[in-house]
Order: structure tokens, then C-alpha cells, then sequence
């Protein structure tokens, strides 16, 4: 099998987190970064997250993602950006309306990227 399809994927997803977030910044009313370096760390961040954890509470989570018909994967990546601003100083979230739209930010980013692939 393969590898290079995978790998251009997670890059792509990498890639989609670093830019989506200082784009949410400007964006978004809610989402506040002190400098363009701490928004592209902060995408950094969230792309490692994406790559890493995400794939695992995914897993851990399959059977409530069955039952909610896989909103239980949006919850879980509005928590990763949550669990970003709480751990990253100078990246601050107001509320969770900010942090939803980034969400939905960053997932329709990666969507269009990889379906253009």
C-alpha cells in the first residue's frame, strides 16, 4: 500500500489548522490572538491536536457518535479549540459561539482543501 496519499492528507489537515486560525482571528469577534506569530503557533497547535488526539477521542467516543449521528465529532473539535485557549497564552476565547464558528471554520476549510486534492 501506498503512503503518499495519507501523508499529503495530514499535511493537509496540518496545513488548513495553521492558516484557519489567524483567518478565525480576523474573522470572528469572539476569538482574540496578540500577535500574527501566537495565531500561526496557536494554528500549529490545534493541527497537532487534530492529527494526534483527535483521531483518538474519535475512537474512544464511536458508540455516542452512533447515537448522535456524529455530532458528538464536531463537540469534540469545539473542545480541542476550547483545550487550545486554555493551555496557549494569548489565544482567548469569549464563549462558545466564537469557539463553534472556528470549528466550523477550520472543518470547512479542511472539506474544500481536500476535496480540490
Amino acid at each position: 500500500m501506498d503512503k503518499r496519499p495519507i501523508m499529503g492528507r495530514r499535511t493537509l489537515t496540518f496545513l488548513c489548522c495553521v492558516l484557519a486560525i489567524p483567518t478565525a482571528a480576523r474573522l470572528i469577534d469572539g476569538l482574540k490572538v496578540d500577535t500574527m506569530q501566537t495565531a500561526l503557533l496557536a494554528g500549529a497547535l490545534l493541527g497537532v491536536c487534530y492529527l494526534l488526539l483527535r483521531p483518538l477521542l474519535r475512537l474512544f467516543s464511536l458508540p455516542i457518535g452512533c447515537l448522535t449521528l456524529g455530532l458528538s465529532n464536531f463537540a469534540i473539535d469545539v473542545g480541542l479549540i476550547f483545550l487550545l485557549s486554555n493551555v496557549m497564552p494569548g489565544f482567548t476565547i469569549s464563549s462558545m459561539l466564537p469557539a463553534v464558528l472556528t470549528a466550523i471554520l477550520v472543518n470547512g476549510v479542511c472539506m474544500v482543501v481536500g476535496g480540490l486534492r
